[in-house]
């Protein structure tokens, strides 16, 4: 179904519940806008397509999210997302793919993407002024990769979610943390750019995850990590170094009431950092 934008904004919440190709005219100018809460665009059906829209919700809502997607094998690219206070996209479902959209234009009141499902590719899109630009919960098996993610309070999120691979992504600007884990094991973070953050990547009760070939840039703290041992790998560390980079963490040790907790201070090792910053896309 191909939308023409002659008849823009078109004032209305969609619900489709079948497989359908939906393609706007221009994303700047085809314009859905939603005036009811929820979600502006809600779709429950496998293999479909939405490019080509600027969808947004109407600015007086108390809770509304741009696109909600249940769904396999589908592609959501290009469209512009902006002014709403959830999510920008909620996709729960696997073999989908979420590519270059513009996602969180106007508000810190929302999530760039939040992914629900395995084996999902999240590439070239630009995500900004969110609370968090993206979270992936209980998913695994996802690509993250080339996408600018700034000014946010957290970049990338992930929370119980293994086997999935971070890479070549600009992160920039992200107040709290560029990258976040909890409970995740067996993630790649490979080839980013992660710059200008309280705490670069920041890992707890997260085990044998791998970073790998990243420029740390003027971070406040580069690393930081709770409760695990990963393993840190040729990346570079602000500047030339020839020695180990230590990467300083904690052990808790949880304890019964009355007691306080025991904390240890533990290091993880970069071996052999890089003398060098990576060209690095996105």
């Amino acid at each position: 179904m191909f939308v023409y934008d002659d008849s823009s904004p078109y004032y209305e919440n969609v619900f489709v519940d079948k497989s359908i190709n939906m393609i706007g005219e221009n994303r700047d100018t085809t314009v859905i806008l939603g005036l009811n809460n929820g979600s502006v665009v809600s779709i429950f059906s496998n293999e479909i397509e939405i490019s080509g829209f600027n969808i947004k919700s109407h600015e007086n809502l108390t809770y509304s999210s741009g696109l909600n997607i249940v769904s396999n094998y589908s592609s959501i690219f290009g469209n512009n997302i902006s002014s709403y206070k959830g999510y920008g996209i909620y996709l729960s479902g696997n073999y989908n793919s979420i590519n270059n959209n513009f996602i969180g234009k106007d508000f810190l009141l929302g999530i760039g993407i939040g992914i629900n499902g395995d084996s999902n590719s999240i590439s070239g899109n630009i995500i900004s002024n969110q609370i968090a630009g993206l979270i992936l919960i209980n998913s695994n098996d996802n690509n993250i990769t080339n996408n600018k993610i700034s000014d946010n309070m957290y970049g990338i999120m992930l929370n119980g979610s293994s086997n999935n691979i971070i890479s070549s992504n600009n992160m920039s600007m992200n107040i709290l943390n560029g990258i976040i884990f909890y409970y995740s094991t067996d993630n790649t973070i490979i080839s980013n750019t992660i710059k200008n953050s309280n705490c670069g990547v920041e890992l707890s009760f997260s085990k044998r995850n791998k970073i790998i070939e990243n420029n740390f840039l003027r971070n406040s703290r580069h690393a930081y990590f709770e409760n695990c041992r990963n393993k840190w790998k040729n990346n570079y560390w602000n500047r030339p170094r020839l020695l180990p980079k230590t990467i300083v963490g904690v052990i808790r040790l949880n304890m019964p009431f009355p007691f306080q907790d025991v904390v240890i201070r533990w290091r993880n090792f970069d071996l052999r950092p890089s003398l060098k910053p990576y060209e690095i896309g996105a």
